[in-house]
Order: structure tokens, then C-alpha cells, then sequence
């Protein structure tokens, strides 16, 4: 009976860190599931904390996605290349990437963003010579993760 009444309080214990940890900000199930492993929680546990969450509707990594890039290309704007790696790194899985990136299509034009901070870069770059100037904001985009063919048409473009 004792036995049973520490599974509820380690189980009770769990659960309240996994809210704590999506009070501060949304989460993947991976990063939740490896938070609560880092904590010393069994296999069991975590996946029935992971279980409540998902029938509480408080995990869902399609939804984390979505959050994740609208999130990111607000505040700090980055190409496909960059959100596709946070996205691996934070556990979730390609096709739900792939459908989070085909909204942000849709709903953001990438070449208007990178040509945007390519503006602003390239006006802190004009004292240097011309090509230099172009090198640097040409590894700026790609280092944001704009895709090449976008990269290169912006570079053009400026040149021109």
C-alpha cells in the first residue's frame, strides 16, 4: 500500500515539473520527456505524464511547431534551413517540420524578410569595399538560413 502511494506522489511530482516546464514556454513531447528524464524519472512515469499532457491537450508537437516558427520569425526572422535544425534538435519529427514550414510559406514571404535584413545589414557593411560588402551580407543570409537561390537573387539585386 506505502508502495503505491509513492508511485501517486512521484507520479503527482512529474506531472507538476512537466507543467512547470510549460508554464515558462511551450515544449516538444522530446524535450519534455528528456527534462523529466534529467530529473531522475523512470521510463514509466514520464510516459504517463506524457499521457495526461496529450489527453489534456498540453502537448501536441504540430501545435509546438507552428508556435515555434510564427514565434521565431516575429521576433528574430531565420530562412528554412535554421528552422528546419531547432525543429530536429527539439524532437520533432520531419513530416510535422515539413507541415509547419509549408504553412510559414503561406503565411511569409521569405525573400521579402531576407531582402528586409539584407537592407539593414548591407547599410552597416558600406564603408567596406563593394565585394567585401557583398561577401559579408551574402554569409549573413545563408548563415539565417535563407535558402540559396533567395540568397543569391537579394545579392544580385543589391549589385545590380
Amino acid at each position: 500500500m506505502d508502495n503505491l502511494l509513492d508511485t501517486d506522489k512521484i507520479k503527482a511530482r512529474a506531472r507538476n515539473n512537466a507543467y512547470a516546464l510549460l508554464r515558462q514556454r511551450p515544449r516538444s513531447e522530446f524535450e519534455i520527456t528528456s527534462r523529466l528524464k534529467m530529473k531522475g524519472y523512470g521510463e514509466d512515469i514520464v510516459g504517463y505524464v506524457i499521457e495526461v499532457l496529450k489527453g489534456a491537450g498540453e502537448t501536441d508537437d504540430a501545435r509546438f511547431a507552428k508556435l515555434w516558427v510564427d514565434s521565431r520569425m516575429q521576433t528574430n526572422p531565420v530562412g528554412d534551413v535554421v528552422l528546419r535544425h531547432e525543429l530536429k534538435v527539439k524532437g520533432v519529427s520531419d513530416p510535422i517540420i515539413e507541415a509547419a514550414l509549408a504553412k510559414k510559406a503561406g503565411d511569409y514571404d521569405e525573400y521579402e524578410i531576407a531582402f528586409s535584413m539584407a537592407g539593414e545589414r548591407f547599410e552597416r557593411l558600406k564603408k567596406l569595399d563593394r565585394p567585401k560588402a557583398l561577401k559579408r551580407l551574402y554569409d549573413f543570409l545563408l548563415r539565417r538560413g535563407f535558402a540559396y537561390n533567395t540568397v543569391r537573387r537579394i545579392i544580385e539585386e543589391i549589385a545590380g
